[in-house]
């Protein structure tokens, strides 16, 4: 649909951000769209020609709707913010799909690993250190080790292990979801062909 005037384009561009943006800032920015329109109609250029210069209200909506998910999940911290800046920030161009969103996958897959590998070794090495002590105290059916006592302590290396895993994992995560959103904030610069979103 080619926009002709800038009511349209106005119109379009403040349905599409609705909702997103908090009021405030959406007034600020379809200010400043009014004052690129007054500027360019007082320079001489057609409503019809800006609305064509400006590109969609669409695409500017979905940068804008990027940009400030990405913000969001930058001054709030959660899985919720993040995944929401990925799916915005794949809705800018077919290659995020590989550039953003196959990365993405990657960490989530690796810190899954690391997560749930750390929970195994910490559950098997509590429950092995149990079969040890009632190995040592004769009360076991069953011989986990040949060596009670030897046992007790691989146990205990298996249990630390495992937590050191669990907590080597939320510290990743945090390195990740720091690392993830400059990525995010790049990605978008690079579509907008500027270095950096703020």
């Amino acid at each position: 649909m080619t926009l002709q005037t800038e009511q349209e384009y106005i119109r379009v561009l403040k349905n599409r951000l609705e909702g997103v943006l908090p009021q405030e800032e959406l007034d600020d920015l379809l200010s400043d769209y009014s004052e690129h329109f007054r500027i360019g109609k007082a320079n001489g250029r057609t409503e019809e020609d800006l609305c064509s210069s400006l590109g969609s209200p669409e695409d500017v909506a979905r940068e804008v709707r990027a940009t400030h998910l990405v913000r969001k999940a930058e001054h709030t911290c959660s899985c919720r913010n993040i995944f929401h800046a990925v799916i915005a920030t794949l809705g800018l161009g077919l290659f995020n799909l590989v550039f953003v969103l196959v990365p993405f996958i990657i960490l989530v897959a690796l810190l899954a690993v690391i997560f749930l590998l750390g929970v195994v070794f910490a559950v098997f090495g509590s429950a092995a250190f149990v079969f040890s002590i009632l190995q040592i105290l004769g009360i076991a059916s069953f011989a986990i080790w040949q060596s009670p006592a030897a046992g007790v302590f691989f146990s205990i290396g298996i249990t630390s292990f495992g937590l050191l895993l669990i907590v080597a994992g939320f510290y990743l995560a945090r390195f990740f979801y720091r690392l993830g959103i400059r990525y995010l904030k790049w990605n978008i610069g690079v579509i907008r062909g500027t270095e950096d979103i703020g």
